[in-house]
């Protein structure tokens, strides 16, 4: 008796993915290029959109294999908007992006604005970053960024670094221990913490960048929220400036960065330091996460900022709940509809003391988890305190999922 045929699921969560497998059976490249997108399934979701245009969506979608999902209202008329939920592969997504060119009321707008969302997924987060004489290639791994707080007050190192000397040598010591930058700060954004003077934050954090840059040739990060702050770091020698506020606190930041031909980290937050955990509330989480940033991005955009110099942060300390920071977690790969290089900071945060019932003090198991799962789930960039074992854990990561997938890659 000949041998049943058995199937099996085979992972396919990307266009590498996908060709990956068509070559290792031998499809032809031309193959690979029809098909791959077709392997592809996403789901794409679109707010508020009006009852006859979710109509039209619908039926269009229908028309070419694929699925979209509105509220049951819809039908009865009983509502006025709904979201809509379109399932497909790329392929249809594309397909459907193209007929609702021809359909009335705001949907040709919207199929080309799925078009583009189609072009940045299958293109992927940029590989190389721009910062000042730097750049990191993301794809060969992961960017370690060691936190360096020159505060009284940070709820985690607050204190620990009283001097310049002390300050520097801690950044020294990070950079042995594997980080690949230095993120230094001046000015608390713990929850609950009230705004210093801009000259006592500029006191604070601009003699330690100035001699760091002396010692050290690795990319420095300026953590501040002011353009004048960060032009006196700039100068000293910084590379990036990782803007809490993602370019929303200062007009002046976002042309200061694109003159200097630094980095800029934008971060989402709702709300400021000192009131943003006051009960947060969100409607679409990742959806609401998403918007932001993407409009973040614009406006560095707008502001000359190189596309490749920008990196986004879901914010995973600032204005949520415990479960809005896993959620964003969980939902991470969403983000990748920005285009973007991710950076997560889930160093010592309260989210894994709540979770483990720890203090801040002993969070570091809580961290490495967190961080091996937020690159797992797509972050390139990672911020921490702990420097050593974090470096360790994520190039553990880095491995596992990389292992015999860089040499594959398209030309």
């Amino acid at each position: 008796m000949a041998d049943v045929l058995s199937p099996r699921v085979v992972l396919i969560e990307s266009l590498d993915d996908a060709a990956r497998e068509m070559r290792a059976i031998g499809v032809s490249e031309g193959g690979v290029d029809a098909m791959e997108a077709k392997a592809c399934s996403v789901a794409v979701k679109v707010s508020d959109v009006c009852v006859p245009s979710a109509h039209v969506i619908k039926q269009q979608m229908l028309s070419i294999g694929g699925e979209a999902a509105v509220a049951r209202d819809v039908l009865t008329h009983g509502v006025e908007s709904t979201d809509v939920l379109i399932f497909g592969t790329m392929t249809e997504l594309r397909r459907l992006g193209e007929k609702l060119s021809w359909q009335p009321f705001d949907l040709p707008a919207l199929g080309e604005r799925i078009i583009e969302l189609l072009d940045v997924v299958s293109g992927g987060t940029p590989r190389l970053v721009r910062a000042g004489p730097h750049t990191f290639d993301l794809d060969e791994r992961v960017q370690v960024m060691g936190v360096l707080n020159v505060t009284p007050d940070s709820f985690s190192d607050g204190g620990s670094y009283p001097s310049v000397t002390a300050a520097v040598d801690r950044a020294l010591e990070m950079s042995a221990e594997g980080a690949d930058i230095i993120d230094i700060g001046g000015q608390s954004s713990r929850p609950g913490s009230k705004p210093v003077a801009e000259s006592e934050e500029m006191e604070r954090v601009t003699p330690v960048v100035e001699q760091l840059c002396k010692e050290w040739n690795g990319p420095v990060s300026i953590d501040t929220t002011r353009a004048a702050v960060a032009r006196t770091c700039l100068d000293a020698g910084a590379a990036i400036v990782n803007d809490i506020t993602a370019l929303g606190s200062d007009p002046d930041m976002g042309r200061l960065i694109a003159s200097s031909g630094a980095a800029c980290v934008l971060m989402h937050m709702r709300g400021a330091p000192e009131t943003m955990q006051d009960e947060p509330v969100y409607d679409d989480l990742l959806g609401e996460i998403s918007h932001a940033l993407s409009n973040a991005v614009e406006r560095a955009v707008d502001a000359g900022i190189g596309a490749d110099q920008i990196i986004v942060d879901p914010g995973l300390g600032f204005g949520k709940t415990t479960e809005d920071k896993l959620g964003s977690l969980r939902r991470l790969p969403e983000l990748a509809v920005l285009g973007k290089p991710v950076l997560v900071g889930p160093s010592r945060k309260r989210f894994i003391g709540r979770v483990l019932d720890l203090d801040v003090a002993d969070r570091l198991e809580g961290t490495l988890a967190t961080c091996a799962y937020a690159v797992a789930q797509g972050a390139r960039i990672v911020r921490v305190h702990d420097v050593r074992p974090t470096v360790r854990a994520v190039r553990m990561v880095d491995a596992c999922l990389g292992a015999g997938r860089r040499e594959e890659r398209r030309p």
